[in-house]
């Protein structure tokens, strides 16, 4: 792209997202692709980011009416320790754990409840970061409650160095950034100041193997959201209780019964937004809604054998690595193993054979 296509690009996406009423900071313009290219990619990033919205907004409006005590007990240490941040009590917390099982939702929950407004008392931060990037969002947000929602902040060493600053448990918590690079020139950005806000980080997985990482946990509030299958169909039984656009009570049963039926320690994505998917088929197509349903469930094929229990040999590991594996999934290694005549494994999945 020449230099005016770029300006006139910046022009569309500062108007596309204001009218979408979303943070343009989170939309990416990349040099290598032409104008009509990013065109499209922006509006693919558009319409990911609205979906993203409304299912949080859904979520939100649908569990406000909820008092299971199922939810209360499964989510009550990262929903107090998300509480103890907002409410400025702790300067940070660190949750992860699989996606769609509330981690945003929850943040913004009890932002919200403390009528909170974004943009003034806190902001959310998405998608790829550099250290520069890093140190202006924070700079911009530095008496603010800074939310990361799956940003690659904890793979940078010198990201790192800035949250350890960030998070001191004293008065002093400079942050400094020093670099030759003109954009901190072009930002007008001091190269050091005090930072007298939270930091909330949300990830799908921790990063291993970062011995960095350990001197920011120890400066901050951070838990597993890890829930077991059995936890996860209970809280997907909780919330099909509560309405669902006009979806009767026993419908909404009777999806979360098939989930039950048709899911396994194998399904990829088991979660809260498979639930809400499969009532949108439900509202679709009454009739052949379970033929959608499970087209769109996920199974891997390496747990997938392992809940059948055959031998490391058809999984194609190693002995050791089989019994870890069936150990992590807490699977019994007493059962009949099958054969291997009695597998087919398919681009779908993994069956029995006939």
């Amino acid at each position: 792209m020449n230099k005016e296509e770029i300006q006139k690009l910046r022009e569309l996406v500062i108007k596309r997202y204001a009218e979408e009423k979303l943070d343009v900071k989170n939309c990416k313009i990349d040099g290598t692709y032409s104008y009509d290219e990013n065109l499209a990619k922006i509006e693919e990033q558009i319409k990911e980011q609205l979906s993203q919205k409304a299912w949080e907004e859904k979520l939100i409006k649908i569990l406000a009416t909820s008092n299971s005590e199922t939810l209360e007990k499964l989510y009550y240490v990262p929903n107090n320790y998300i509480e103890m941040v907002v409410k400025k009590h702790r300067n940070g917390l660190f949750l992860y754990g699989d996606g769609g099982w509330g981690k945003s939702f929850n943040v913004k929950k009890h932002l919200l409840n403390q009528k909170l407004v974004e943009g003034e008392d806190y902001v959310f931060i998405c998608g790829h970061i550099t250290p520069a990037q890093f140190y202006i969002k924070l700079y911009h947000a530095r008496d603010k409650i800074v939310v990361f929602d799956d940003v690659n902040i904890l793979e940078s060493k010198t990201n790192l160095n800035m949250l350890k600053a960030c998070l001191n448990e004293n008065s002093h918590n400079r942050i400094e950034y020093h670099t030759t690079s003109k954009v901190m020139e072009k930002a007008k950005i001091p190269s050091s100041f005090l930072f007298n806000g939270q930091v909330i980080i949300l990830l799908n997985e921790k990063p291993i193997r970062n011995q960095n990482l350990n001197a920011v946990e120890t400066r901050i509030l951070h838990h597993h959201l890890d829930f077991g299958y059995q936890d996860k169909i209970s809280i997907l039984f909780d919330i099909a209780k509560l309405d669902y656009d006009g979806i009767s009570l026993e419908n909404r049963v009777k999806v979360a019964e098939w989930i039950k039926e048709n899911t396994n320690e194998a399904t990829q994505n088991l979660n809260i937004r498979l639930l809400f998917i499969c009532f949108d088929f439900f509202k679709h197509n009454e009739e052949r809604w379970e033929e959608l349903a499970s087209n769109y469930v996920q199974n891997d094929e390496y747990t997938t054998l392992l809940i059948q229990n055959v031998g490391h040999e058809v999984c194609g590991v190693s002995r050791a690595k089989y019994f870890r594996d069936k150990k992590n999934l807490g699977l019994n290694n007493k059962s009949k193993s099958l054969k291997v005549s009695q597998i087919n494994i398919s681009k779908g999945g993994v069956t029995n054979g006939i």
